[in-house]
Parts: C-alpha cells; sequence; structure tokens
C-alpha cells in the first residue's frame, strides 16, 4: 500500500492528477469514540449527598450536573489540580468523599464504542487522523490505561494542556498549529453542534456525530474512502 501521504494524489483514467481534499480527521472524544454517562456517575454519588443535593440529583438531573460547570471548565483548561478540583466539588455538594473514591466515580463515565474505534483505526491507514478533546488529565489517563482502542491517532489536542477549551477560535488555532495541518483539508467531527460551527468557522469541514451510519454517509460526501467498520480493513 502506498504512504498515506502519497495517497492523496492519484492519476485517474486519462492521466490527470486527482487531488483528494481531505487529507486530515479530526475526532472528538467524549460521545463520538467513548459514549459519556454523567447521570450513570452521579448516581453513585447519592450515598455521600445530603438531603436537598441528593432530592436536585434525582428531580432535575440537568440542573445537578450544571453545578458542576465552573469546576469543571477549570479543571479542563488545566487551571486547577484534580484534588482541588474535588475540594471544590464537595464544597458545592456540602459533603466529603474520600480521595480514591471520587476519582473513581468522576472517571465511571465512560464506556467504548467498539465500531467507532475500529472505524477509527481503518481510517487511519488511509488518513492522518487527530484528536481534538475537551477533558482533563485525570480523565484522558484513564481513558489511555482502560480503552487502549482508541489510540489510533497521531496527536491529541487537549483542552487542559491548550489552556481553551471548545468551541473556542483560539482552541482551534492551537489545534491546527499542533497538528501542522491546513484547516481546508481536515474534516473535524464531534457531537455538539456548536463546536461543530465553531470549527467551521476557522475553515475546517465539519459534521455533527449522530452515530456511525450518519457518520459514514456524511464522509463518503465529502469523498472519504470508507468501508464498513467491521470489515476490519
Amino acid at each position: 500500500m502506498a504512504s498515506i501521504d502519497d495517497a492523496f494524489s492519484m492519476n485517474d483514467d486519462f492521466g490527470a492528477t486527482t487531488v483528494r481534499m481531505i487529507r486530515d480527521i479530526v475526532f472528538d472524544l467524549g460521545n463520538v469514540l467513548l459514549p459519556v454517562n454523567r447521570l450513570g456517575a452521579f448516581k453513585r454519588l447519592i450515598p455521600y449527598l445530603p438531603g436537598d443535593r441528593a432530592h436536585l440529583l434525582r428531580a432535575e438531573p440537568q440542573a445537578f450536573e450544571r453545578l458542576f460547570d465552573g469546576p469543571v471548565a477549570e479543571l479542563e483548561t488545566g487551571r486547577i489540580t484534580f484534588d482541588l478540583f474535588q475540594r471544590r466539588v464537595e464544597e458545592l455538594l456540602g459533603t466529603q468523599i474520600d480521595a480514591g473514591e471520587f476519582q473513581s466515580i468522576w472517571c465511571d463515565m465512560f464506556s467504548l464504542d467498539e465500531e467507532m474505534a475500529r472505524f477509527g483505526k481503518a481510517l487511519s491507514t488511509r488518513y492522518r487522523t487527530w484528536l481534538a478533546s475537551n477533558t482533563s488529565e485525570t480523565h484522558y489517563r484513564y481513558i489511555l490505561d482502560r480503552f487502549p482502542q482508541v489510540s489510533f491517532y497521531r496527536a491529541a489536542a487537549l483542552s487542559y494542556e491548550l489552556g481553551v477549551m471548545k468551541p473556542a477560535k483560539a482552541y482551534f488555532e492551537k489545534a491546527l498549529a499542533q497538528f501542522g495541518i491546513k484547516p481546508k483539508s481536515a474534516v473535524f467531527i464531534d457531537d455538539l453542534e456548536v463546536n461543530v460551527r465553531a470549527a467551521i468557522e476557522v475553515g475546517l469541514r465539519g459534521i455533527v456525530f449522530r452515530g456511525y451510519p450518519d457518520l459514514l454517509a456524511e464522509l463518503t460526501k465529502l469523498g472519504v474512502k470508507s468501508w464498513d467498520a467491521g470489515d476490519g480493513e
């Protein structure tokens, strides 16, 4: 097989050179490669919660999740450590939790989309694949250890290292610079429309992830050579 870089210029039947527009495929992590079940993790907090917070979690889980927005943003931009994040959360919830147990709960929200992991690995044999994620060091280290199947990308742009999160324009500018790629050569895949719109504004193609079949169809429209993930090609 030709090298990945060589594969983008091919001769057609008339001897002319055809250039594939998409050279780079940039994946989000959560809810693209790894489904995220925050509510399941939060339910493990119930034994540690005072009555009002437990009631809020049961009655209005989205409102409960919003309590974490500030500390999560600080954690995922690298402004606070995980230990300080735990203390902030404990203050918000009015509780105290063993450090090991809290980390276990906080990481217990991911599962593997095996079909997407196989598909990403297959694409990485013909395209340059990258990761662009809002995440923390704690989550990212856990994911690498627990789900090595998703480590098919060349490099990862991680919000806690970049100091900025999607959908900020600066995030995408820093990610592109880190990867050393041009936006016009890339397609970005994310489950959040706001992030995809931001990527499009800096010049990338964008796809809102709605499942593997839809992604396959959208990539095909862009001329990306794809195949059924079950083939393992």
